[in-house]
């Protein structure tokens, strides 16, 4: 016992540098995968983007005025506050929105209008400006669905000028240099401002947030039950059911 009491401490210092050595390796096969993955440093002006095809496809013929997206004489209007680099946002638009607007935004049933807050950091706000800039040109919606589809890490600085003009690049008939010079503009902060205000008033704290209503009426907060197709559904069809006019 006295021997086994004495080589206590070596065991312990042994066991300890194996499990240091063991969070290494998964710290270092977890950077790998990181470094394998699809990279935001990959896009550039000039490049395809990815999911550039689909982004295109889905809003293609769709009439955009700043931040609204359709009719905007539909009965229905849906308010998305989004974080362009919140995840669970990318999640609305790659699960949910699809649906949303081939059954009721083409169609001429719902608008939808986005509101770009700036929650999580300074990329958020870089990218919310080009957001509202490209608004200024009719095309924000591709703008925010082309970023969903290549989000980079939180924070990691990758919302540089470059990610932007490969974004913005991928959209024909956009003016880059025009919504790279418009970003700082009056109309572009006013923008970001009034997001801001109402998501104060609201008392918002996490994205996505949505607001729901008959087009012309006070906007209510709708917390679907999930991100998917399902738990929008059901809410926008009672809306524009004849019932939904009371």
């Amino acid at each position: 016992m006295p021997a086994a009491e004495a080589n206590l401490p070596t065991r312990l210092r042994l066991y300890r540098l194996g499990a240091l050595l063991v969070t290494a390796i998964l710290i270092t096969a977890v950077l790998i995968a990181v470094l394998r993955s699809p990279s935001t440093s990959q896009l550039a002006p000039g490049k395809s983007v990815p999911g550039a095809p689909q982004t295109l496809a889905l809003l293609a013929g769709i009439p955009q005025h700043g931040n609204t997206l359709g009719n905007r004489s539909a009965p229905v209007t849906l308010v998305e506050f989004g974080d362009l680099q919140c995840p669970s946002c990318a999640l609305f638009a790659q699960n949910a929105l699809p649906s949303i607007v081939a059954h009721y935004v083409r169609p001429g049933r719902v608008l939808l209008v986005f509101r770009g807050l700036t929650f999580i950091g300074n990329d958020s706000l870089g990218a919310a400006r080009m957001a509202n800039a490209l608004g200024e040109q009719n095309h924000l919606w591709q703008f925010i669905d082309l970023m969903y589809r290549n989000q980079g890490l939180e924070n990691s600085s990758y919302v540089t000028n470059t990610y932007l003009r490969a974004l913005a690049g991928a959209i024909p008939s956009v003016d880059v240099p025009r919504a790279l010079a418009e970003e700082s503009s009056p109309g572009v902060q006013n923008q970001i401002d009034q997001a801001r205000a109402l998501a104060r008033g609201l008392h918002l704290q996490a994205t996505p947030a949505f607001l729901l209503s008959r087009t012309g009426a006070p906007p209510q907060r709708f917390s679907p039950a999930s991100l998917d197709p399902e738990s929008f559904t059901g809410p926008l069809d009672k809306l524009l059911s004849p019932q939904g006019t009371h």
